[in-house]
């Protein structure tokens, strides 16, 4: 058997061209010795899935090979076996022919046969499939003809025919058996040899102490041992190829799992008392299962009474957590009411930004020209808004949370005011999902937001003003975004606000009481359009 390792090989069709691929690299190929020494020397090579390697030093041969060697009817017109395989998953293997190219291909027929059902699986058929350069290139062997992938269900052979056209005789028979593999344990190592172990491990040809052996079934092992061995068999150097589970006193404590370890065992290690069976099977069949059972007797220390009294240590080390768990709650408890006062008092700051003494002036100043202009009725309505909006603000100021209705109440009764002034106009959207009743805000957050829209965006538009303010929801978050139609802002243009500020300054300190409710602010400068304000209330409408 010889392995050549390369990533990719490519077939060509002849005479039509076409690329069957497989990864050469997770094969193995197997040829009769002296195959590839002359380009002109025909022989079958065998390439079968590399992870079958494993198994041949237990199952590398098949009863099957031996019926057929005895079977006159097959014996007959072959003159010999050029080489025969075992394998042991569902994959295909696939059949080389050495010696045979684009020019005398058409010399040779190869067939396919299933045994012991002796079902014709290809009949006698020319070869049209050979290998290209690239596969020339990569693998160092000359052209050569290929005959296909083929696989069969687990106790059975195929067989694989070559003759000459002009010629009744077989010159070449390939053979490769699908055979039942199953783990069985050839030793077990515990921590009282576990230095042989260790030794056999990184030198497999050193000489080791004699050391005891164990039985396989009704293991039992002292408390005191922490390590238990169990090597298989075979030859296994990945961990997906060798799985197992661990059962203790019926219940199932470890599910179906790779090995842990790319070798041949499977190293347990820390078991509490009880019964054990472990149950290993190999991934190419995981179907054929071994199980092996194990007892971990128990120690002094998981008596009842020393069980008692680690309960009450344990107790009373629960208790003690309890102890400074209240402690560290209640001091949390006491920051957060801290925070709460920095809070009312950025509430505070904020009311003034709000309504700050340009605004009263501004206002009144509107009220006066509507009296000097004799439109008592105008300046009856916008003395009675600004006076409900004052009223509504100094009453919710020292709330932490208002209703959505409440909120869109007094944003209503300020734009009003606003739009007297300077004859904007404005919308706002409510998404119907949205319950404006049960839904509440932190009061006048938004406020210092709309006031500069109105100030620094559409104020010097006057009536080609627009302001449109939506409220939406998204998943479980409420958006509010407030959009104006004004001059827009710059990249450099300073932004020292004292509203601006404060909001920034009240979000984080919301943030920081609520981490869980987390709100967030941002600017779109839209330098052609205006300026876009969203604030975003994560999981606010749970």
């Amino acid at each position: 058997m010889n392995t050549v390792r390369f990533f990719l090989l490519s077939l060509v069709y002849f005479p039509t061209v076409g690329y069957a691929q497989i990864k050469l690299a997770d094969y193995s190929q197997s040829f009769p010795n002296g195959t590839l020494n002359k380009p002109e020397t025909v022989g079958l090579v065998l390439a079968i899935p590399k992870l079958n390697n494993s198994f041949w030093t237990s199952r590398g041969t098949s009863i099957l090979f031996d019926q057929f060697a005895q079977d006159a009817s097959f014996k007959e017109l072959r003159p010999k076996v050029s080489i025969a395989r075992t394998t042991f998953d569902s994959a295909r293997v696939h059949f080389f022919l050495h010696g045979v190219t684009k020019k005398n291909a058409g010399n040779y027929q190869f067939r396919v046969i299933e045994y012991p059902s002796r079902n014709l699986i290809v009949p006698w058929k020319s070869i049209t499939q050979l290998t290209d350069s690239l596969f020339t290139k990569t693998s160092g062997w000359s052209q050569m003809a290929y005959l296909g992938g083929y696989k069969a269900p687990l106790g059975s052979m195929l067989i694989v025919d070559v003759k000459k056209k002009a010629f009744q005789p077989i010159v070449a028979t390939g053979l490769v058996a699908w055979e039942s593999i199953r783990p069985v344990v050839a030793s077990i190592y515990t921590s009282d040899n576990l230095d042989v172990f260790l030794q056999k491990l990184q030198y497999p040809w050193a000489k080791t102490r004699s050391a005891p052996s164990y039985s396989t079934q009704d293991l039992r092992l002292p408390f005191t041992n922490t390590n238990l061995i169990y090597v298989v068999n075979a030859d296994i150097y990945a961990k997906n190829q060798i799985q197992y589970q661990l059962i203790r006193n019926d219940r199932l404590i470890r599910p179906w799992q790779d090995n842990e370890y790319a070798n041949s065992f499977i190293w347990l290690k820390g078991f509490s008392p009880g019964q054990y069976r472990i149950q290993i099977r190999y991934t190419a069949q995981p179907q054929l299962v071994s199980e092996y059972s194990f007892i971990v007797e128990p120690a002094w220390y998981q008596s009842l009474w020393f069980k008692l009294g680690v309960g009450g240590v344990v107790a009373v080390l629960i208790a003690l957590a309890m102890f400074v768990y209240l402690l560290m709650r209640q001091r949390r408890k006491t920051q957060q009411e801290e925070a709460n006062k920095q809070l009312l008092q950025v509430v505070l700051r904020a009311l003034y930004a709000q309504l700050n003494p340009h605004f009263v002036f501004n206002a009144l100043s509107s009220i006066q020209g509507l009296i000097n202009r004799q439109d008592v009725k105008g300046a009856n309505e916008y003395l009675s808004d600004f006076a409900r909006l004052m009223r509504e603000s100094l009453t919710h100021s020292g709330n932490q949370e208002t209703s959505l209705q409440q909120e869109l109440k007094i944003m209503e009764t300020y734009l009003k005011l606003e739009q007297l002034r300077f004859g904007f106009h404005y919308t706002i959207q409510v998404e119907e999902p949205l319950d404006v009743y049960t839904t509440s805000l932190p009061s006048l957050v938004w406020q210092p937001l709309l006031e500069n829209a109105v100030k620094h965006g559409v104020a010097p538009l006057q009536q080609a003003g627009q302001i449109i303010i939506r409220l939406e929801k998204m998943d479980n978050a409420l958006i509010l975004r407030i959009t104006d139609n004004g001059k827009g802002m710059t990249m450099h243009e300073p932004t020292n606000g004292f509203g601006l500020k404060l909001t920034h300054d009240r979000i984080n300190l919301l943030n920081r009481l609520n981490p869980d409710q987390p709100i967030a602010l941002a600017i779109n400068n839209c330098f052609s359009a205006g300026t876009e304000v969203t604030l975003t209330f994560t999981h606010w409408l749970l």
